[in-house]
């Protein structure tokens, strides 16, 4: 049984034999954000948990709970060891990675209210987010606010969440894809760094790679690309080593090995930037056969380049590029190879970072939850 009145933005439901939010609820599949604020959750059931999961893989899904017997203070071993039961369970049920890629699980061991929804519908009453609750007589408001519901994310939320423990004390599970993508990021420009400026021989005489001579195949973006990626790469390093030193706490060895490692990486990467700065690779980068000819064309050969003469002219400013090009790339040759060199050492001392971080313990349950 329901029971609705309806005002000009909300509407007051009552419900028993049912659940009053059900209008939430039907909505996580299309929403982007999800905010769950509860006293306590199902501990046998699994129907609300697993609804959570109707949610898109970018939405984000906020949860709040309190748990229920769990107390500040524990006179005996049985509020202990019930107390401990209801701790695991909460931590089994509301694990973030089992939940989606952007859940964000607290516990506010204060907390008593209820509000369940999403970026397009709330509900604010006397329900828990748990099947139990559809057996209660239950009080609460549904709205369909964009005002109200905004009010909620940016004002509530934030506030209760800064107050709440936290699932994980430290997740740097994402840092680690993150950096792994960084990595491929940086081999991935390399190679293409590399295949501009070098080219596959294949014939029946064997395969090799040969470099680029009669062509000025280096381009500014590719010079651009290496810098950006790498200084991208630099900062997640950073944020690597600010990891390892929280998760090693005292392990002073630990964090000055890590910081050695980061050390290099931000030499290295001062090193690439400086190289692409260098006036041969420039040059070379910024030559342009076809632009020469023609500006060549309209300056120098304007007065012969008439009708009969012009393929001879465009043969004679073509060679004059040609040769251009020979002495660009000559130059640029032991400054391509650094650079390329550079990277590979980057990728090398790269992995060395990522490796440590892996080896460590890189999430952990806030000690806090637990307090049997």
């Amino acid at each position: 049984m329901k029971k609705e009145f309806v005002t000009n933005n909300s509407k007051f439901v009552y419900s028993k034999n049912e659940l009053g939010y059900q209008e939430v609820l039907d909505d996580f599949e299309n929403a982007s954000e999800i905010t769950i604020i509860t006293y306590n959750i199902s501990e046998k059931k699994l129907a609300l948990v697993s609804a959570l999961r109707k949610a898109g893989e970018r939405c984000t899904i906020n949860i709040i709970t309190n748990i229920p017997s769990r107390w500040e203070v524990y006179y005996g071993d049985t509020f202990r060891g019930k107390a401990k039961q209801k701790i695991n369970l909460y931590l089994s049920k509301l694990r973030p990675d089992s939940l989606g890629i952007n859940s964000k699980v607290f516990f506010d061991f204060s907390n008593h209210g209820k509000i369940i929804m999403t970026d397009h519908v709330v509900y604010v009453g006397s329900a828990n987010y748990s099947e139990e609750s559809a057996n209660n007589t239950e009080f609460g408001f549904i709205s369909r606010d964009k005002e109200f519901i905004d009010y909620i994310s940016s004002e509530v939320l934030p506030d209760i969440q800064a107050a709440a423990i936290p699932y994980y004390e430290y997740d740097y599970t994402s840092l680690l894809l993150e950096a792994n993508v960084a990595l491929s990021a940086i081999y991935n420009i390399k190679n293409e760094l590399y295949e501009e400026v070098y080219r596959l021989h294949d014939d029946v005489d064997g395969e090799w790679y040969y470099y680029v001579e009669h062509e000025a195949s280096l381009t500014v973006g590719t010079l651009d690309k290496v810098v950006q990626i790498v200084n991208e790469a630099c900062e997640i390093a950073s944020d690597i080593y600010d990891a390892i030193d929280t998760i090693t706490n005292s392990d002073e060895y630990a964090t000055t090995e890590a910081n050695d490692i980061y050390e290099e990486l931000l030499t290295l990467s001062s090193r690439i930037e400086e190289v692409r700065g260098f006036d041969t690779l420039i040059e070379l980068s910024q030559f342009d056969s076809e632009e020469y000819v023609n500006r060549q064309l309209q300056e120098e050969y304007a007065m012969e380049a008439y009708e009969d003469n012009l393929e001879n002219c465009i043969d004679l400013a073509s060679d004059e590029a040609m040769n251009i090009v020979w002495d660009l790339t000559q130059a640029a040759k032991e400054d391509v190879d650094e650079l390329i060199e550079d990277l590979q050492k980057f990728c090398k001392v790269y992995s060395s970072i990522i490796e440590k971080l892996r080896e460590k313990e890189i999430k952990k349950v806030s000690s806090e939850i637990d307090n049997t």
